[in-house]
């Protein structure tokens, strides 16, 4: 397996990416992961990226805009609208690169990048097949859910934080993933260790995120999509999962066209690790053997045209 160093714009800011290739002469089929919040490239990506490219498939991670090694400031801010950007320039990328065939690209999201692949993929038909991990579906149907202090906590930072944005004010961070009862966005025992798990060694991943997030995040429904993905997608549901409901992910692969859902015994962060995650990447490189290799076949379009791309020895 060979990295290289990429670097796209999205809005005209400079995002930084991985791209994995698998041996053997290209073009070569390939996925583009869209991480989960507040995650960037070191956190468990690389462990995907081996078991892809030892079946063959290539693999482009990326840090969003205000994360990791891309660009942005404030930093540790997440835009649901930049970041839906940020991967579709991403699937271009990858689209124009001359190691990968635009013809057979699919993207597979985790988590609240789950959400963004249900949403991407509708907008996307170009893409060959879309896959998504223990997915955030609907904001609005887990903060209803929430502890009415923990509401009051998420409203309070948050509209702090937005007041400061309006004066030009560094943000007001809470933790992204803490213990029950802190000011976090994630407050499940077990999160933050989980988040500490899966680092690849030593990143610039922190664990903060602008509070303003909490105004506007009820209103992402990712699952309001589902009809509209056109390409196969695949649901990785986690039927224990205490963060997104398993019953939200299994409506939204009844919902699509082409769509099913792979059922797991574990939690929310329990299949990145061990047998389950095994059993998970497994399920996946079968459903890409099956979908990408029809791709080639049944898609006659020509790579879209887009900006040159930045390509360093990696």
């Amino acid at each position: 397996m060979k990295r290289l160093d990429l670097t796209f714009n999205s809005g005209g800011i400079p995002c930084e990416a991985w791209l994995y290739l698998p041996t053997g002469a290209g073009p070569h089929p390939c996925v583009v992961v869209a991480h989960g919040i507040g995650a960037i490239r070191q956190v468990r990506l690389s462990a995907y990226a081996a078991k892809f490219s030892a079946a063959g498939y290539a693999m482009l991670s990326f840090d969003y805009r205000h994360w990791g090694a891309s660009g942005g400031v404030p930093r540790f801010v997440c835009s649901v609208s930049r970041q839906l950007d940020d991967i579709c320039a991403a699937i271009d990328c990858a689209a124009a690169h001359p190691e990968i065939d635009a013809k057979r690209i699919a993207l597979f999201g985790t988590s609240f990048g789950g959400g963004h692949a249900i949403v991407v993929g509708a907008r996307r038909p170009d893409l060959a097949a879309v896959m998504s991990q223990c997915t955030v579906s609907d904001c609005l149907a887990v903060a209803l859910k929430a502890e009415p202090k923990q509401v009051l906590q998420w409203v309070s930072a948050g509209l702090v934080d937005q007041i400061r944005a309006i004066f030009g004010m560094s943000p007001k961070y809470i933790k992204l993933a803490g213990a029950p009862g802190e000011s976090a966005l994630m407050t499940r025992l077990g999160a933050e260790q989980a988040y500490e798990a899966m680092l690849d060694g030593p990143s610039p991943w922190r664990n903060l995120i602008a509070a303003r997030l909490m105004l506007t995040l009820p209103l992402y429904r990712p699952i309001t999509y589902a009809r509209r993905v056109r390409a196969p997608l695949l649901m990785l549901v986690c039927e224990r999962d205490e963060i997104c409901p398993a019953a939200l992910a299994r409506k939204v692969s009844a919902l699509a066209p082409k769509g099913r859902a792979a059922s797991f015994d574990s939690s929310h962060f329990e299949i990145y690790f061990g047998e389950l995650f095994e059993a998970a990447t497994g399920e996946m490189t079968r459903f890409l053997d099956d979908h990408l290799a029809a791709a080639a076949e049944v898609m006659g379009r020509a790579p879209p045209s887009v900006g040159a791309f930045a390509r360093r020895p990696g």
